[in-house]
């Protein structure tokens, strides 16, 4: 057993948006996320786990503070789920910090702390059982855990999650986030309830599987725009749902930003946009036209800090 780790994982934005979870934060339907980093690949959460001696105390702090109970609550049971594989209890101090993230930081925390808890612990847990363990704290950690482009499978027999698309395979996809300073955004809990109860549920839950179709085949044809309108096409829906429920997701700012990307398209340059819950419009474009969309993008005075997919979570120091 390792005495300190430390690890690191990229936030993620949707491809196919999660609308609501059921009771041990497995989605209700399939998804699919796209793990990112800044071109200089600062753009991270870094965990450190440390062994705490004569203590069975767990204490984690993200960006120096407690998290609230719930949370705190959720990672002590995937910290106790290691114990028993490991055979032994110890205390642990775990310290999570977030650089220079939009959105997303919590699939990125959550990814870096299964990563780090199986090298400390030694239980050598592959990327599947991670995946799951990293949901229940965060319901969307899979994304972060595997990199890429990747997939939460639900509609089997059993949960499944794998990595679709590589970052190597990505590598010529530009991403353009465009973040605003919101002093609220709505929670996930209120986006699932919402979402949940709208009269279009059952209609969002039938056209999931087309979606996912049509954007596995277009990965394997190399075809953008077929994976990127498919993944425009799913997050309005989403936004859709929410908005109708009476929260407003996307503000003033988010819905210009939504506008530039469309009228950018008119113009025949090739640019999808997508959107979680946070307060980030991302913008995807590709070939030797990206740096027009991205110069179209500021002339309309928008602030794009330019992403590019990254790999799956790692250890990147242990001892």
């Amino acid at each position: 057993m390792k005495n300190e780790v430390v690890s690191v994982a990229y936030p993620t934005i949707p491809i196919i948006f999660v609308a609501s979870v059921d009771g041990n934060r497995v989605p209700l339907h399939d998804t699919m996320g796209l793990a990112v980093t800044d071109l200089k690949g600062e753009t991270r959460s870094e965990t450190k786990i440390t062994v705490v001696k004569n203590s069975k105390k767990i204490e984690f702090l993200l960006e120096g503070k407690p998290l609230d109970e719930r949370r705190h609550r959720n990672i002590e049971e995937v910290v106790h789920e290691f114990e028993k594989l490991a055979g032994k209890g110890v205390g642990l101090k775990v310290e999570s910090s977030n650089y220079r993230i939009y959105s997303g930081s919590s699939d990125s925390g959550a990814a870096a702390l299964v990563v780090g808890l199986n090298e400390l612990f030694g239980t050598d847990l592959q990327k599947e059982k991670l995946a799951q363990l990293g949901n229940r704290i965060s319901e969307s950690a899979i994304r972060s855990v595997y990199g890429g482009m990747n997939a939460y499978i639900v509609s089997g027999e059993k949960p499944e999650g794998k990595q679709i698309a590589s970052e190597k395979e990505l590598g010529g996809i530009r991403i353009f986030a465009m973040g605003f300073d919101y002093p609220t955004r709505v929670s996930a809990q209120e986006i699932f309830d919402i979402c949940r109860a709208s009269p279009f549920w059952k209609m969002r839950l039938e056209r999931v599987p087309y979606w996912r179709r049509q954007i596995e085949e277009g990965l394997r044809k190399r075809d953008w725009t077929q994976v990127f309108s498919n993944a425009e096409q799913n997050c309005a829906n989403a936004h859709y749902l929410i908005e109708n429920g009476g929260k407003r997701c996307r503000r003033k700012e988010m819905m210009d930003a939504v506008i530039d990307v469309e009228e950018i398209r008119d113009s025949e340059l090739p640019v999808y946009w997508t959107a979680g819950g946070g307060k980030v419009i991302n913008a995807f474009s590709w070939g030797p036209e990206a740096d027009r969309v991205l110069q179209e993008l500021k002339k309309r005075g928008q602030r794009p800090v330019e992403y590019k997919v990254a790999p799956g979570a790692s250890v990147i120091r242990s001892r």
